[in-house]
């Protein structure tokens, strides 16, 4: 119960923290780009509006619209400083749409979306993960590409699609090896403190107060 409540606490401070920097973020910003902060969604729909009533781009005006989460979680990262607030996401599905919808390239460009686990497995190196843990999010992209290359190079999307049981097969036994480390850990002896030696003198404790 007493972990709850540690986590509860913590949580509590991370949410302190943040408003304190959102705060303190607010007044650093200068009045232009607060205008711009808040007035960009309504600057984004009459962009579309005119580029719909004016050019007829209802399709693909829409896009537009894909500036707004990214300007606002760009702001974000570059105020707490973390690349791990980066919209990696929204950016590659904006960059997607954009081939798809202006150029007709949607085959095989969407393999760009590869470019977010690898950019996430790139900020975990850089915060010093494990290799363990950066393997744990290279295999399903490993397999993907594998699968893709046996697919496009050898036209075996069947059988080929097999290969998509390595993901369970890799975390399986790498459950099994965390569960038999810990069962010998328990094996391993430990080394008793030893308790200090006392050496009687013959003196009386009594005597030495």
């Amino acid at each position: 119960m007493s972990d709850f409540f540690d986590k509860l606490k913590k949580g509590k401070e991370k949410v302190e923290k943040f408003g304190a920097e959102q705060a303190k973020a607010r007044k650093a910003t200068p009045l232009p780009l607060m205008m711009l902060n808040d007035g960009l969604p309504l600057l984004v729909v009459v962009t579309y509006i005119l580029l719909g009533c004016l050019g007829g781009w209802w399709h693909p005006g829409w896009l537009v619209f894909l500036i707004l989460p990214i300007y606002y979680m760009t702001a974000e990262a570059i105020i707490h400083k973390s690349f791990e607030l980066v919209p990696i996401a929204p950016i590659v599905v904006a960059v997607y749409l954009c081939l798809g919808c202006l150029g007709g390239m949607w085959h095989p460009y969407w393999a760009i979306f590869a470019a977010i686990p690898l950019y996430y497995m790139m900020v975990a190196v850089i915060k010093g993960a494990s290799w363990t843990k950066v393997f744990d999010i290279l295999i399903p992209i490993l397999t993907v590409a594998v699968y893709l290359i046996i697919g496009f190079v050898l036209n075996a999307w069947h059988p080929g699609w097999v290969i998509f049981f390595a993901i369970p097969l890799y975390y399986t036994w790498r459950g099994t090896m965390m569960k038999y480390k810990h069962i010998h850990a328990d094996d391993e002896p430990q080394q008793e403190e030893e308790e200090p030696v006392h050496i009687d003198d013959g003196s009386d404790p009594d005597d030495q107060r």
